[in-house]
């Protein structure tokens, strides 16, 4: 069998990349949210409708949430004007979203090109209780349904929210969460961040949790499964740490400060090399706290990154 048309097909698609990132459609896209509204669940899909504005290749998509932890899915699906609900599953992308109100999202697996004027639906898959991405309600609210049976029947439609998101086009960079911390001081440290980790600019690295106005470091690496040659995870209890573990290879390292809260931001910024796009590393802060253990040390959770372009 010719291999031809499906080599056409990939030159197309890489064709209709663009060398940056960039969105292509979005709604509500300001740092504003309903804080009072919590999404339900759990094994809730949250369906939105929207028409595409233009046409172009989505290969990441976005929302608006935080408060809670642990795995959540984008997906695109088709619209089928018959129902008026999604139809089939054309990509999907997932991500360990923090707990850090902020815009989070996924690259989706299997790029999802979209025509101008073609109506379609983004499908959310959330933790139970998390921040809603909605700005609020009125003008400019979409029709939205919910499934709780992974989309074999949709509720609604209704139409009363305005719901935040963002679709990307080109090598958009990605951030998010893994493993977890160890108990300090002021409990257990945690890593968020804000923004996309992008070629030519900056984004902000997080820390909560930590020891109240005192110091950590946060490492850089480019592994999080061996270190100096040990495996990662690698425990630090035969050092005195207790529970605590080193999730990400701190190959560099910056001295932070924390405030009284215990809070601490690190803008991290990237040269603007093309070449840089699609480079993964590893993040993990590692908090200077006597108190905690016998080591003075406690760690948070890891993040791993793709610089975007």
């Amino acid at each position: 069998m010719s291999k031809t048309p499906r080599c056409l097909a990939l030159l197309a698609l890489a064709a209709a990349l663009p060398a940056q990132a960039a969105i292509v459609h979005s709604a509500f896209d300001t740092p504003a949210y309903e804080d009072s509204r919590s999404m339900g669940g759990p094994n809730l899909l949250l369906a939105i409708q929207l028409t595409m504005p233009v046409s172009a290749v989505v290969t990441r998509a976005e929302i608006f949430t935080g408060e809670r932890s642990g795995l959540n899915t984008l997906a695109i699906w088709t619209h089928d004007p018959n129902t008026n609900a999604p139809g089939t599953q054309l990509g999907i992308g997932s991500w360990e979203m923090t707990s850090n109100n902020s815009w989070q999202g996924a690259p989706i697996a299997n790029p999802v090109p979209l025509s101008t004027g073609q109506t379609f639906w983004l499908v959310w898959g959330p933790q139970n209780a998390a921040q809603a991405s909605s700005e609020g309600t009125g003008a400019g609210a979409q029709p939205y349904r919910g499934s709780f049976n992974g989309g074999a029947s949709w509720n609604g439609p209704f139409m009363s929210v305005q719901w935040k998101f963002r679709l990307w086009a080109g090598p958009a960079g990605h951030y998010e969460i893994f493993g977890s911390g160890c108990s300090g001081s002021s409990g257990v440290p945690r890593l968020a961040w804000d923004d996309l980790p992008t070629a030519g600019s900056s984004f902000d690295l997080l820390l909560d949790n930590g020891p109240l106005s005192g110091s950590a470091l946060l490492g850089f690496g480019l592994s999080n499964t061996s270190y100096l040659g040990n495996p990662l995870p690698y425990s630090l209890s035969g050092l005195g740490g207790g529970a605590c573990e080193i999730l990400a290879a701190p190959e560099s390292t910056v001295f932070v400060l924390t405030d009284p809260s215990g809070s601490a931001s690190y803008p991290t910024a990237f040269p603007a090399n093309p070449a840089l796009a699609g480079v993964t590393f590893y993040n993990q802060f590692f908090c200077l706290d006597a108190a905690a253990n016998t080591l003075g040390l406690t760690t948070s959770n890891g993040g791993i990154g793709i610089v975007g372009s």
